[in-house]
């Protein structure tokens, strides 16, 4: 049975006194392997978002993350329905506490990332008026190959440069102009390029023909990075591809890859330079924006 009314289901934030039962109810994801008690003490502490559960008859029944990226960017993430609670529409009732709450504080833009196979959730996401932006799919590639590939790295002082031609480029564009930060996608921000040259993860390649940046997936295998942003000429996306499997090696990685948008030329690209599909779903961007 639907649940009808908050009487029975409280959305409310997450407290210290919670975390047992948010790490037990977490274990229950993606066979114990999901990311929220490595972020756990992150989002309580966050001063502008709202770390939250759903309690039901004294029990976390869900829990929820709303993340504030920047003035009038918000971002959805962390909804989880503890395995008890599931099919009483708890997803539901947590999901449209969410989208009010963020009226209520915040406005601009509100996204959310999930899975092609969850047409419950694309079913809510329509309901509450969010549209589907971008569809996002997995590649991978090992990096058995040879070369020389020209890459130099990006210092601090060239970080406004590449934001300006990050922003203006065709090929980011075909990624909705998004900037992938370890599954979870926001608007490029000078700061998310400041990161990737504190870690050393930022190039130019070919001069300034274009432009490269990698996240490593903490919660998987550290040893398989991903493209956090890619800028180049749509006809030179292939050469820049099959040059970021050799510096993958070079730098002591294991395999590349790319969460990709799913965009003719892209996965031609991908394609012709020994990257495969590593998922068999892809990844949906939703998107509502306030009136």
């Amino acid at each position: 049975m639907d649940i009808q009314n908050s009487d029975i289901l409280v959305c409310r934030p997450a407290l210290a006194k919670d975390k047992e039962a948010v790490l037990e109810l977490s274990s229950h994801i993606w066979e114990g392997g999901d990311y929220i008690p490595s972020v756990w003490d992150e989002w309580l502490a966050d001063p502008e978002g709202l770390f939250g559960v759903a309690e039901m008859h004294g029990r976390v029944a869900g829990v929820f993350k709303l993340t504030k990226f920047q003035e009038n960017e918000w971002y959805m993430e962390g909804l989880r329905v503890h395995p008890d609670f599931q099919g009483q529409g708890v997803a539901s009732h947590i999901h449209h506490y969410v989208v009010d709450t963020w009226r209520r504080i915040g406005g601009g833009i509100i996204r959310l990332v999930t899975g092609s196979y969850n047409v419950k959730i694309h079913r809510m996401c329509e309901s509450t008026g969010f549209r589907r932006i971008a569809e996002f799919i997995p590649y991978r590639a090992p990096v058995d190959i040879e070369g020389t590939p020209d890459f130099s790295g990006l210092t601090m002082d060239e970080v406004t440069q590449a934001f300006e031609f990050i922003r203006g480029n065709p090929v980011h564009g075909l990624s909705s102009s998004l900037v992938n930060l370890g599954w979870v996608y926001g608007d490029l921000q000078l700061k998310h390029l400041k990161r990737a040259v504190e870690k050393k993860h930022a190039w130019w390649w070919r001069g300034c023909r274009g432009f490269l940046s990698i996240y490593e997936d903490d919660e998987d295998d550290a040893n398989a990075p991903g493209i956090q942003l890619i800028a180049c000429q749509v006809n030179e996306l292939g050469d820049l591809l099959r040059d970021y499997r050799i510096l993958i090696r070079l730098i002591g990685h294991q395999s590349a890859g790319w969460v990709a948008p799913n965009h003719p030329e892209v996965i031609d690209a991908l394609e012709q330079n020994g990257f495969k599909r590593s998922w068999d779903a892809s990844l949906y961007i939703f998107e509502l924006r306030s009136d």
